[in-house]
């Protein structure tokens, strides 16, 4: 068995432990059939009863249906991810930290659109993540800022996030803020693979994992950005460097090629192939880049499962339970929307990551 994080510190043990208790609350497949059967309501009701109750509870009073469901699993997954920081130390606790901040962006980007729509700063607060190193309470601060230019004078302050005077300008400006979270994700993952110290086991499973998350993140932009037929040198300024398959080189002379065929020839060439043919094989049928999406977030847990499962005692089965809790969120949410607007099941289905 492999144990690491006796140089720099960490309680690896305890913390994999505690992870490992809570893994055994994650929904099963047979749950999502149960609740594909239930109306939005009823979903409601079963969550009262599961590790959501606390939050179904609390925000009962001031949403229904589709809406309480969405604020309350993704207010318990700030509190699962901030209890795993807490009960993490030393080193462990500060590859978790670096691995959160992708909340951060997340955060950022919640705020400012909600704020260029008009949106309740009560309903804004409610979505948030706050997992990350921005605090609840700062993020509430921007919040309650009344411009846009007040929100993006304070987040050009935070280091972190390394704005530059431009992207100021053009979000003022034009509200537009597609530039702005493009720079924030490319800038997570920079930070994040520039903050693992290859030379450290510990660091280099996460590291190399982080990698494999930049490959789907690219091929998924790639799939997206050539299907609405986005010009080649627009493409590349989505895209992200340190993915361990495609490097940014060969990512940009797909984005040249003519139509997503030759995509797809790569896909089939890469160590996910064997995960995602089902879906590659139905695209040539449909041409609907659905289903290679959510394989490609089903080959990418995959791997995680299969890190964690060959290093038990590493950071690996940490970020292994964070992304299924995310997936777990992600599903509820589109189970109840789903219901909601009265999508036919078999379409719900196909959209969940199982």
């Amino acid at each position: 068995m492999w144990t690491f994080g006796l140089s720099r510190g960490g309680n690896y043990a305890y913390a994999c432990t505690r992870v490992k208790a809570k893994k055994h609350f994650l929904l099963s497949k047979d749950v999502y059939s149960r609740m594909l059967v239930m109306d939005v309501f009823e979903i409601g009701r079963y969550l009262g009863e599961t590790q959501y109750k606390d939050e179904m509870a609390k925000y009962a009073s001031r949403h229904s249906g589709g809406n309480l469901v969405e604020v309350a699993v993704t207010r318990n997954l700030a509190t699962t991810y901030s209890a795993i920081l807490s009960f993490t130390t030393g080193h462990l606790r500060e590859m978790v930290a670096s691995y959160l901040k992708r909340w951060d962006a997340f955060n950022v980007k919640t705020v400012l659109r909600g704020k260029v729509t008009n949106v309740r700063e009560e309903e804004i607060v409610d979505t948030l993540v706050p997992a990350g190193a921005f605090s609840e309470t700062y993020l509430k601060g921007l919040v309650q800022m009344t411009s846009v230019q007040e929100i993006m004078d304070a987040l050009s302050s935070q280091p972190s996030l390394a704005l530059t005077p431009e992207m100021v300008r053009e979000v003022v400006d034009t509200s537009r803020l597609a530039s702005l979270e493009d720079h924030l994700d490319q800038t997570f993952y920079y930070d994040l693979l520039k903050s693992i110290e290859p030379t450290k086991t510990a660091d280099k499973i996460l590291r190399d994992f982080v990698r494999h998350e930049v490959d789907v993140t690219n091929m998924k932009i790639l799939l997206k950005l050539k299907a609405e037929r986005i010009s080649e040198d627009k493409i590349a300024k989505y895209l992200i460097p340190g993915g361990v398959e495609f490097s940014v080189e060969k990512l940009r002379g797909l984005a040249q090629s003519e139509g997503l065929n030759p995509i797809i020839e790569e896909l089939e060439k890469s160590s996910m192939s064997e995960s995602i043919k089902p879906a590659l094989e139905q695209f040539k049928v449909d041409k609907k880049l659905s289903e290679i999406t959510i394989a490609l977030d089903k080959s990418l847990i995959g791997k995680s499962e299969k890190f964690a499962h060959f290093y038990p005692l590493s950071v690996l089965p940490i970020v292994n339970y964070m992304i299924r809790k995310k997936v777990e969120v992600d599903n509820i949410r589109i189970i109840a929307r789903g219901k909601e607007n009265n999508l036919p099941t078999k379409v719900i289905e196909n959209l969940l990551v199982v």
